[in-house]
């Protein structure tokens, strides 16, 4: 009996294109226990024949310098990789690294990475992976990423010895920022500030150096919850068109947003995320008059977070002196051009959107976005508040 052969399965049929396409496709963030080129380098002999030729796939690699296996790892992916730019993040959270395993690798490679982050979890230890960089050209650098699980004082010694060009992104997460700046710094285009550790008066003003010293800004981010960067005012910015801040915990009158936004003067400004606010500020700040109203004639696009510091927001809690809530009478005032309004886990939102869209609201012309996310408790209220904006719309043939 002769038996019929058997076709191979259709995977193995792939184009070679088509499977580098498929390897290449991985999420930038992915928690996977292996990158998906590991894992097609091993199903078999022509699938490891490619992906391991392909080395543009072997440019992004996170590395654990306490673990010989990843270190080791660290090895085949900057052979494979070849003359291509890398992405490289660095984690070391032992006290006790003397020597980081794996650095040796490196020092060939450096003048190719474009993207470094650094994890630590103490000043001697990123002091430790800084020496490997020190003295040594990094041309290719754009973005540095420093962040600590402790907070650390980063002082110019840690960052001056290091021969970078001036570089377009920076990030650093519990440590400090000196200025002047240095030079590398000066042509920052994004920069990110994460749990700067130290409060006010050490940092007082600090925001408005920011803005002064560092003029190409369009991108920033600023972690407001355990400092007061805002003390001093006049903060003007011609270049910034993102700004992200996570305000700081203790701001909990009502009118605080709208008296910190009062210092700010930036003309260009698209885009605003404002992290950990309270539905009643929003009110008091759609309804502001103060001179800030002239302040973000640019702004297309709003976005407003509760963060939920502490657990159970102080508005839901009887007899609470958050009852400070006013109906958004004149939205328009402040924000002239909003097309895109976005309201995660925000108190009063059913309010804010029947007062936004409901009966007796006044149009917001150019809003065509409204992303909500509420709160588990609010959910009920805010589909009754929606059922009754379509009805009101219908009722006037109005679209929604």
């Amino acid at each position: 009996m002769t038996m019929a052969p058997t076709s191979p399965p259709p995977i193995l049929l792939l184009p070679e294109e088509l499977l580098i396409e498929i390897a290449a496709a991985k999420p930038q963030k992915s928690h996977a226990a292996q990158p998906p080129e590991w894992v097609l380098s091993h199903v078999c002999r022509r699938f490891r024949r490619v992906v391991t030729a392909a080395r543009t796939l072997w440019t992004q690699v996170v590395v654990d310098l306490c673990s010989d296996s990843s270190t080791e790892l660290f090895r085949l992916y900057l052979e494979r990789s070849a003359a291509c730019q890398m992405e490289v993040t660095l984690r070391a959270m032992n006290n006790d690294l003397e020597a980081p395993k794996g650095l040796q690798y490196l020092s060939p490679h450096v003048g190719r990475i474009a993207r470094l982050t650094i994890a630590v979890n103490s000043h001697e230890v990123l002091d430790t992976v800084l020496a490997s960089f020190r003295n040594v050209a990094m041309p290719s650098l754009q973005h540095l990423e420093i962040s600590s699980k402790y907070d650390i004082d980063l002082v110019d010694n840690d960052l001056s010895p290091l021969q970078l060009r001036i570089i377009f992104s920076f990030k650093i997460a519990c440590c400090t920022l000196s200025f002047p700046p240095p030079q590398w710094m000066v042509g920052l285009t994004h920069l990110d500030l994460r749990g700067y550790p130290y409060p006010a008066p050490e940092n007082s003003g600090i925001f408005r150096r920011i803005t002064k010293e560092l003029p190409s800004l369009v991108y920033l981010y600023v972690d407001l919850s355990t400092v007061t960067f805002i003390s001093g005012g006049g903060i003007v910015s011609q270049s910034l068109t993102h700004l992200d801040l996570e305000l700081h915990e203790s701001d909990e009158e009502s009118e605080a947003l709208s008296n910190e936004l009062s210092s700010f003067n930036t003309p260009h400004l698209t885009h605003l995320g404002l992290h950990g606010t309270h539905g009643d500020q929003l009110s008091l700040l759609f309804n502001s008059t103060q001179p800030a109203q002239a302040r973000f004639p640019a702004v297309s696009s709003l976005t407003f977070t509760h963060l939920d510091r502490p657990v159970v927001c102080t508005c839901e809690v009887e007899g609470s002196y958050r009852d400070h809530y006013k109906p958004i009478a004149a939205p328009l005032k402040l924000f002239p051009v909003v097309s895109s309004l976005t309201l995660v886990d925000e108190c009063f939102t059913p309010r804010i959107v029947s007062d936004l869209l409901g009966h007796g609201s006044q149009p917001w012309p150019l809003l065509d976005v409204l992303a909500l996310r509420p709160k588990p408790s609010e959910a009920e209220k805010l589909y009754t508040a929606l059922q009754d904006v379509v009805r009101w719309k219908r009722s006037q043939q109005e679209s929604l």
